[in-house]
């Protein structure tokens, strides 16, 4: 395991390119375009105002960049650096903007989420979309790029439209049996649309592509309900994540529940694995005691612990907005063959679980709480950080707490995989840097070797 030297950055704005040939990062109102592999700049680009939001198109050959404070947009062209495009939406202002699958088509979603406008690169052509709903997931598009649904609300009711995004026509317009929507998800191959309702409501409806209610699927009632909604990569498995600390797992036959994973505080199962992060102090002799200090890097390493296992947990506040309770993080591994968990109430822990058993295979618990997980896009590998200078890996081999080297602390806030899992960009408040891993190491002897902890 390799790491890259230290490059500056703002506002965690570091994506790779869909075909992986490059990097982007940006610098307050500059963005800089890497090659992904030497990390040598290609391309400087000069933004108006600071970038608040960048996304490649989905063929790697343009770059947007918004600046929602100013209500800009400004498009960028690898092939043809000297070309450039600006969409200024005025007094209407923007609060979200993103590419159609096509990568020709931006949509623009203005303030007060009054309409979302369509503008054409290739035409200059301007359509419009009323009636957005400003909700947590509001648009999803089908992983073929055909089709978009977008969540509404008109006349104080929800509604979903599915738009044909070649021409913008409308293909089925339908209401929605929920209080206020939350979010919406197509599911991987195309043919089914989740929706799920406020975490007041608890309640998740599965929908045709032509608007037919499929299935209504409710786990409980008088109490908070989905905080999370995670769909398989085989569209099998959808799992809904609640306020319970329980994780619902539906089938795509009869979409009923077919288990519930729940995330108890002491693990007692001596089937599975609990691993623990523990901390490893350097060790000083008498005499060689040094002034002032060292800056404190303290190793750390996983002990595998002996079960029974209690977690630490954490006591929410139930008379604040939005507790720390329930499962806030899902995320399954490419294969659909596992699953990884967070329960906002134990945030130290994730959890591993075997989708073909159906049962908790491992649990990783951490020194600090876990800020985000990522699973390499290629395998069952699985990336964690806790916002310190370390990452972690897990795959069903073992697991490695490797230290990011550099002078100064790099607390890793957020983790992005390269597309063919070779690379690892890890990134900070004010900088990045690449991870590079052998072509298939697993967490096996090259990650044991560069840090000596396993």
């Amino acid at each position: 395991m390799n790491f890259s030297e230290v490059f500056r950055l703002s506002g965690l704005l570091c994506r790779f390119s869909p075909d992986g040939k490059y990097l982007a990062s940006c610098v307050q109102y500059r963005l800089v375009v890497r090659d992904a592999n030497s990390l040598q700049i290609l391309q400087l680009y000069t933004c108006l105002d600071q970038i608040q939001h960048v996304e490649w198109s989905a063929d790697s050959l343009f770059i947007l960049c918004a600046m929602y404070k100013r209500g800009l947009v400004q498009v960028w062209s690898l092939e043809q650096p000297e070309w450039h495009c600006k969409i200024d939406e005025g007094s209407a202002g923007l609060v979200a903007s993103c590419w159609s699958p096509d990568g020709r088509h931006i949509l623009n979603t203005t303030e007060f989420h009054l309409r979302i406008t369509v503008w054409s690169l290739c035409t200059k052509s301007v359509s419009y979309i009323k009636y957005p709903k400003a909700c947590q997931q509001g648009i999803t598009f089908t992983r073929d790029g055909r089709y978009m649904a977008l969540a509404e609300r008109r006349d104080c009711k929800d509604y979903v439209s599915v738009f044909v995004c070649s021409d913008w026509q409308l293909l089925r317009h339908f209401d929605t049996d929920t209080q206020d929507l939350a979010g919406v998800e197509w599911a991987p191959n195309g043919c089914v649309l989740a929706v799920w309702d406020t975490c007041l409501e608890y309640k998740v409806l599965l929908y045709s592509l032509d608007g037919r209610l499929l299935s209504a699927f409710c786990a409980y009632e008088w109490s908070l309900g989905v905080k999370s909604v995670a769909w398989s990569p085989s569209s099998q498995f959808l799992a809904v994540g609640s306020y319970d600390g329980k994780v619902r797992i539906l089938n795509h036959v009869t979409w009923k529940m077919i288990t519930e994973l729940g995330h108890p505080a002491a693990i007692s199962n001596p089937k599975i694995v609990v691993y623990k992060e523990a901390q490893k102090s350097p060790k000083l002799g008498l005499g060689h005691l040094p002034f002032p200090p060292p800056r404190a890097t303290s190793e750390s390493k996983y002990e595998i612990a002996s079960v029974p296992a209690s977690l630490q947990t954490l006591k929410p506040l139930t008379d604040r907005a939005n507790p720390k309770i329930g499962v806030g993080m899902l995320a399954f591994s490419p294969d659909s063959y596992f699953l990884a968990t967070r329960n906002d109430n134990v945030p130290n822990a994730v959890w591993v679980w075997d989708m073909q058993k159906l049962r908790l295979f491992v649990v990783l618990e951490q020194l600090s709480p876990v800020r985000s997980f990522q699973w390499d896009p290629q395998q069952p590998r699985l990336a964690i950080c806790t916002g310190g200078s370390k990452v972690y890996l897990w795959s069903p081999a073992g697991c490695a707490s490797v230290q990011v080297p550099g002078e100064g602390d790099f607390p890793v806030l957020s983790l992005c995989w390269h597309c063919s899992g070779d690379s690892l960009a890890l990134l900070s408040k004010d900088h990045f840097c690449l991870c590079f891993l052998e072509t298939g190491e697993g967490v096996g002897p090259a990650v044991r070797q560069r840090d000596g902890h396993t």
